[in-house]
């Protein structure tokens, strides 16, 4: 059963998290956006074909890749619009990128040109319970709760954990509002149940930051200062303390080189493994040589057309 609650009235106070087990804070979700005039989706699209990265959908103004980390899978989709430019980035797939080594890359491609960070998720999880977690945010926060001048309105969203009857969910401050900055606090362990994964007590906080409020890759990078400079209210700061995130600003991003040549030999790696040719060839293999003859017949009839236009364009 999901409950819509409203929160009492209550002094605001941080939940100590004491000796807990923190993660690190992660860069859970990244939009960014760039003119059509100076985009980075040709590289991007270029770097990830020699990655070997999945492409799952593809039209004319948009591109869909996937990965698989921790049991789900993650997405980046690319908008090629006529006015704007975009890679919006799941926390899953950034996850993926991080557990393989291309995170930092990932990053230093968007970077290559002009570009906005128009959103962006810093998150921690705590090894707390998610319950009484949520109980004293509701106790602490008169359904509102600010980051700085402007209050916002609070919701939550619980329902009763099978495993044991405890009320748990979601906190959210700000939710589906345009604010700026806004936040969710909710139950990990009640979660990945959900998707059939058992794991200890886990409550994950997560920060949204949205466009114009001068989040920078440096955030997405190292989120760790954004993160803990606006958490005031939800938990407290780490021991070892943290950079002053209003600093950051001072210093302009500047990709490191990334080889984003497509040669002939990362793009052999990716046919080779590539999960949608076994796909199509095991279906076609149910049909026998007239499965063996569309498929071939189709992806040749694709590269003759590409060929073409490709020698139309040199000529010009």
């Amino acid at each position: 059963m999901v409950l819509n609650m409203t929160c009492s009235t209550a002094s605001p106070v941080f939940y100590p998290v004491g000796s807990a087990v923190r993660s690190n804070v992660i860069c859970d979700w990244l939009d960014v956006t760039c003119s059509p005039d100076c985009s980075f989706a040709d590289a991007l699209d270029n770097w990830l074909c020699g990655c070997g990265v999945a492409v799952k959908f593809r039209d004319v103004s948009s591109c869909t890749y996937t990965l698989e980390a921790g049991g789900g899978v993650g997405t980046l989709r690319v908008d090629t619009k006529f006015n704007f430019h975009r890679a919006s980035a799941s926390g899953v797939f950034l996850s993926a990128l991080r557990a393989v080594g291309l995170y930092r890359d990932f990053i230093n491609v968007l970077g290559l040109v002009p570009h906005k960070v128009t959103r962006l998720d810093a998150a921690l999880d705590v090894g707390l319970d998610a319950p009484p977690v949520l109980a004293k945010l509701c106790s602490g926060y008169g359904g509102s709760f600010s980051f700085g001048r402007k209050a916002l309105r609070t919701k939550t969203i619980f329902e009763t954990r099978v495993s044991d009857g405890a009320i748990t969910g979601t906190w959210y401050a700000g939710h589906m509002s345009k604010a700026r900055v806004s936040c969710r606090v909710y139950d990990k362990q009640q979660e990945r149940l959900f998707y059939g994964k058992v794991i200890p007590p886990l409550t994950r906080y997560e920060i949204t930051f949205r466009k114009d409020y001068g989040c920078s890759l440096w955030d997405a990078l190292m989120p760790k200062s954004i993160f803990y400079s606006h958490s005031s209210g939800l938990v407290e700061p780490p021991a070892e303390g943290f950079d002053d995130w209003a600093s950051r600003g001072l210093v302009p991003w500047v990709s490191e080189p990334v080889d984003t040549d497509l040669t002939f030999d990362k793009f052999a790696r990716a046919v080779e493994h590539s999960e949608e040719f076994r796909y199509l060839a095991e279906k076609a293999s149910r049909f026998g040589p007239e499965g063996k003859t569309l498929v071939l017949g189709r992806i040749e009839a694709l590269l003759d057309g590409f060929i073409r236009e490709a020698q139309s364009t040199d000529t010009l």
